[in-house]
């Protein structure tokens, strides 16, 4: 019985020491991501106070901490929260609901000009009714979204239906 119990222990230790490994690794990644240049506390601010107001679009608590000091690198956790606003940013702008411009680069972001620049298209992010319907949109139930979008049978449709749906997709 003692031994069954030990080997149970064991493939948890191992899981945990692949958690650690992937969160290391995670962790690396977000780090190479962090924009780096030279960001006073103010130019920060503006940005943290544009990422706790779209944060809860995300179903996320808007209480990222404000920064006290200038830094040379965004902190990783900071970076995290920039790439999921990146992604649905880009998948918004793929499905054509927002403007381009509001796309950004974590690594044009140099200096507080950039870090402002930003912290603007976050902003008008929060506002954005195309923005908000693709992030709801995002949380429901994909499947179910996909299957009102998706017509019954392709053999059904007129050439000038695909046509017109090809051209949409563009």
């Amino acid at each position: 019985m003692k031994e069954e119990m030990m080997n149970q222990g064991q493939p948890s230790m191992e899981m945990e020491i692949e958690i650690q490994g992937a969160e290391q690794e995670d962790e690396s990644m977000f780090g190479e991501m962090a924009p780096k240049g030279r960001f006073t506390a103010k130019a920060l601010n503006n940005l943290v106070k544009a990422t706790n107001r779209l944060l809860p679009l995300f179903d996320q608590t808007p209480d990222y901490p404000s920064f006290d000091q200038n830094i040379t690198e965004f902190p990783t956790d900071f970076v995290r929260v920039l790439a999921m606003f990146n992604g649905a940013v880009s998948g918004a702008i793929e499905e054509n609901l927002i403007d381009e411009e509001l796309d950004f680069d974590m690594s044009e972001i140099t200096g507080d000009e950039n870090v402002n620049m930003l912290a603007g298209k976050l902003n008008r992010l929060v506002n954005d009714r195309s923005f908000k319907k693709y992030l709801k949109g995002m949380s429901d139930d994909k499947g179910e979204s996909m299957e009102e979008e998706e017509p019954e049978s392709e053999q059904g449709m007129q050439e000038e239906d695909v046509d017109a749906l090809f051209m949409e997709r563009m």
